[in-house]
């Protein structure tokens, strides 16, 4: 009986040691390294480069506008009751056209940013994956956002889940 036990706990402990082996779980920073990055610098001054550009949009549809708000301020005294509604129809459409600029300024800058720190989160993106690779992990999850930053492809199920659901999906190679 004695042995019987003894094999179990045998067994156990080698099928507990196995299904551990068999996943390594990691964590990163992925933040901290893109931020260490020499191409940041770069970045950043694209990053100014091109708010300044669309800073002198604006001002340059500012002026327009003052211009514009200065010349009918002098002609309404002598204008037609239809012509002053026409010209401060013009006056309202610039105010609607600098509001979307300015709206769209915020996009446009995000839009900038997420393209310049692409190839930075990638080059570190591909870095984690060889370290990963190289120390066998098969998880590495990020701790600023708690994603996977890195999964061996063998543990995907994807196209397994899909044969099960009569799916077919195509792979990249």
């Amino acid at each position: 009986m004695k042995i019987k036990h003894l094999l179990y706990t045998i067994a156990i402990v080698f099928c507990s040691y196995t299904a551990t082996a068999q996943t390594k779980v990691g964590t990163v920073n992925i933040n901290i390294l893109v931020s260490k990055l020499p191409e940041i610098a770069n970045v950043k001054a694209g990053m100014e480069k091109y708010e300044k550009e669309l800073q002198a949009d604006l001002k340059s549809k500012l002026d327009a506008y003052g211009k514009e708000v200065e010349e009918a301020n002098k002609a309404f005294a002598t204008m037609t009751p239809e012509n002053k509604k026409k010209k401060q129809q013009e006056i309202y459409e610039l105010e609607a056209d600098i509001q979307k600029f300015r709206q769209n300024a915020v996009q446009l800058v995000q839009l900038r940013q997420d393209e310049l720190m692409r190839p930075l989160y990638k080059k570190v993106g591909d870095a984690v994956a060889a370290v990963s690779k190289s120390e066998n992990y098969t998880q590495v999850f990020t701790l600023d956002g708690n994603e996977l930053a890195y999964v061996d492809p063998q543990f995907d199920i994807t196209l397994k889940t899909a044969a099960k659901l009569g799916l077919k999906i195509e792979t990249k190679k």
